[in-house]
């Protein structure tokens, strides 16, 4: 005769030692040791022999059906006489829900999202934890609690990525030790020197494959960013966006739109150490100190709007002008090969930034102060020959023409109309009429210096 279907009264049938708790604690005792749950991702995480990593197969609901089929089992010995109806109830779905949610909070699993990757010295490899105060390499440990592992174990020699080095520096060793240095303090999860690095120059010179290829050797500690979390987008970016950034070291931007202005106070947040309040999909808000250093490749770079002191300890300007007569299409494969040994020379990196500081090279620094003295430019030029009135208007045209002659008057380049424009709707609401571009609220004072 077949069972009855199953019903929720029979649930009231399951003993003590089989109930929605019990079996939670025997699947707790069980992968104590193995699975981690962490309620600000509202995630999972199992052990996999170096780090935590996120449980994105639903493992877990796998082995907790697992543990109510063993329950079951022996529910069935142990009471021959409903046996069969306890055992429908523990392997129904909403006791494997249950049980699961039970687990979460068991103390041998429950963990703050803050208690992971937190030692800013040590880096997680596939071959064990380098402490970056000295170099040396230990056995991974449960827990350290890393969610994050590098890509490859360092060792060995890179001598494909020293030249392409000197390719890109023009064989600037300064630049290239500066480099080595900035790689180097990348690597750790210390923020102090409080900047970032903005690779600047024309297409097809190398930015991209130098910033590719150190994420790559970075792993879990490297992630990709959008260009609107660090210049002015067209709305604020959703505490999702932010979450991703927990832990990473380096946060690489290889794209940025002309015209566009550096969001500068979330990079003074997100440079400078501040708590970041952010959230996972689905998940509770959460905070964290972000380690990142930040990485920019783009052909443009993007205008301030206040050149102030905290921007002008932050923001590291490096040129890279050099375009190959032949592209090496194969570069990338041959850089992949000598990761390990990338590693390794940024390891070495680490150990000189704490011997010798970050420090700047001339090209940096030449770089650097060129970008500020320009954004500095179209303030004074602001300041000198506009002013500010409500219902007023200016030409955009006849805005140019007269910067294009003040700079010349001081000796500096005016750029392109349109870069001058974008620069200038930073500074005052910008409106098409049939006389063309206007700006509205500020107009061009009489040039009473008679320099032009």
């Amino acid at each position: 005769m077949a069972d009855a279907p199953f019903t929720v009264e029979e649930a009231d049938i399951r003993s003590a030692e089989f109930s929605d708790d019990a079996i939670a604690l025997q699947f707790s005792a069980a992968f104590d040791g193995q699975l981690l749950y962490v309620p600000a991702w509202s995630a999972w995480l199992r052990w996999d022999g170096c780090r935590w990593r996120p449980d994105d197969t639903l493992r877990v609901f796998d082995l907790i059906r697992r543990q109510c089929r063993i329950a079951a089992a022996a529910a069935v010995v142990a009471h021959p006489k409903n046996g069969d109806a306890m055992a429908r109830s523990i392997t129904s779905a909403s006791t494997v829900s249950a049980v699961e949610r039970l687990a979460r909070s068991d103390v041998r699993h429950a963990r703050r999202a803050e208690d992971f990757d937190a030692d800013p010295w040590a880096l997680n490899t596939p071959a064990g934890v380098v402490d970056l105060r000295t170099g040396k390499m230990r056995p991974h440990r449960r827990g350290d609690l890393f969610t994050k592992v590098t890509a490859v174990a360092p060792g060995g020699d890179c001598p494909r990525w020293l030249q392409f080095l000197r390719e890109i520096t023009q064989d600037d060793q300064e630049a290239i030790d500066y480099l080595q240095r900035f790689i180097g303090y990348t690597l750790t999860g210390s923020i102090e020197e409080h900047v970032f690095l903005f690779l600047f120059g024309p297409g097809a010179n190398g930015k991209s494959v130098l910033v590719g290829t150190v994420a790559a050797a970075l792993g879990d500690y490297a992630t990709t960013a959008m260009q609107d979390v660090f210049t002015v987008g067209r709305s604020d970016q959703h505490p999702t966006h932010l979450a991703s950034l927990r832990g990473a070291r380096m946060v690489c931007v290889t794209e940025t739109e002309e015209g566009r202005a550096w969001a500068e106070s979330r990079i003074k947040s997100l440079t400078g150490g501040d708590r970041i309040s952010a959230r996972v999909m689905r998940g509770d808000p959460f905070e964290f100190n972000p380690v990142l250093k930040l990485w920019i490749a783009g052909n443009h770079r993007p205008t301030l709007n206040n050149p102030d002191p905290a921007m002008r300890r932050r923001l590291r300007l490096m040129p890279l002008t050099y375009v190959p007569a032949v592209p090496d299409t194969k570069l990338p494969e041959k850089l992949r090969d000598e990761l390990p040994g990338i590693l390794a020379w940024a390891i070495e990196g680490a150990l000189m930034w704490q011997r010798e500081g970050l420090g700047q090279p001339e090209v940096v620094r030449d770089a650097t102060a060129e970008y500020f003295a320009a954004q500095d430019s179209l303030a004074t030029w602001l300041g000198e020959r506009c002013e500010r009135k409500a219902g007023a208007e200016m030409s955009s045209r006849a805005a140019f023409e007269d910067w294009r002659k003040w700079c010349t008057s001081r000796g500096e380049e005016a750029g392109t109309e349109k870069r001058f424009a974008e620069s200038l709707e930073h500074h005052a609401a910008k409106k098409r009429k049939k006389a063309g571009v206007m700006f509205l609220g500020v107009r061009l004072l009489p040039n009473e210096s008679g320099v032009w």
